[in-house]
């Protein structure tokens, strides 16, 4: 998996323990160590630039020829990006074993997706690369696992890359810095709740008497033992040095940051000075 920053369920489902996200948000690189499954990739910030580094591993795949398929994500915003564009290229061309799953949550911040593109809709970009494009109910799980599967099949198989529109909707804002009461209808906002995707498949499985109110209960507050437990984790974690903040960066660290690196470090030391 290449991920954006929203991956979280993708990446506990890999088996990346939820301590590595209280980690990696609260600015300690040591969270995108995912000891689990060292070869999928930290989370990328920038946006879109983590298809490019999917389309590469992809290609890395097919030269050695190995029955292996390479996950990608981003937002409806992010399929706008010159990267994007160019890793759906890329993959058309070289028929790379890549899968892009796109997150149709109609807003990218506060521009609605009319004004983002001019397409009628995401899934048909996927066409500008020579390969097939599937718009799908991101609501339904069930749906999104099996086309995402199927993809993967596909991708495997030597047939391709694929590109699938998972059409959902945006329920809070977009960060704790944003309003979106300020331009999201709240007709819109009501209706999309109706279709949420948790509360739509808890809804399935007691309608077809596979889990009942008691599981659902011990459910959640299993998640929240597991949620709180890696609270914990996260706490008793020692704090990384200051210095560690360039240690990031590059392989072999340029002259002019390794004097800053330096720099910081004297001043710390100058800091415990007893006087």
């Amino acid at each position: 998996i290449c991920p954006y920053y929203r991956d979280q369920g993708a990446l506990i489902q890999r088996g990346v323990p939820i301590s590595n996200f209280y980690a990696f948000w609260g600015g300690d690189e040591r969270g995108s160590i995912f000891a689990e499954n060292s070869e999928d990739f930290p989370f990328a910030i920038p946006i879109a630039t983590q298809m490019l580094h999917a389309a590469g591993v992809a290609f890395a795949v097919k030269y050695k020829k190995e029955k292996r398929a390479i996950l990608t994500t981003c937002g409806e915003g992010g399929s706008s990006e010159c990267d994007f564009y160019e890793a759906i290229n890329i993959a058309g061309v070289k028929k790379l074993p890549l899968v892009f799953v796109v997150n149709n949550n109609q807003w990218a911040i506060s521009v609605p997706l009319n004004l983002q593109m001019a397409t009628q809709t995401v899934a048909q970009k996927a066409i500008a690369g020579g390969f097939s494009g599937l718009q799908v109910d991101g609501n339904d799980i069930i749906a999104m696992v099996d086309t995402v599967t199927n993809a993967l099949d596909k991708a495997r198989s030597g047939e391709g890359p694929s590109l699938i529109e998972a059409v959902t909707f945006r329920l809070c804002d977009h960060t704790t810095a944003d309003d979106a009461s300020r331009y999201i209808d709240k007709k819109d906002l009501d209706l999309a709740w109706k279709k949420e995707p948790l509360m739509r498949f808890e809804t399935y499985l007691k309608r077809e008497q596979i889990l009942n109110d008691s599981d659902f209960r011990d459910i959640a507050e299993e998640c929240t033992k597991t949620v709180e437990a890696a609270a914990e984790e996260y706490l008793k974690i020692p704090p990384q040095k200051p210095e560690s903040m360039f240690d990031y960066l590059y392989e072999t660290l340029p002259e002019s940051l390794q004097e800053q690196r330096d720099t910081l470090g004297s001043v710390k030391n100058f800091m415990k000075t007893e006087f």
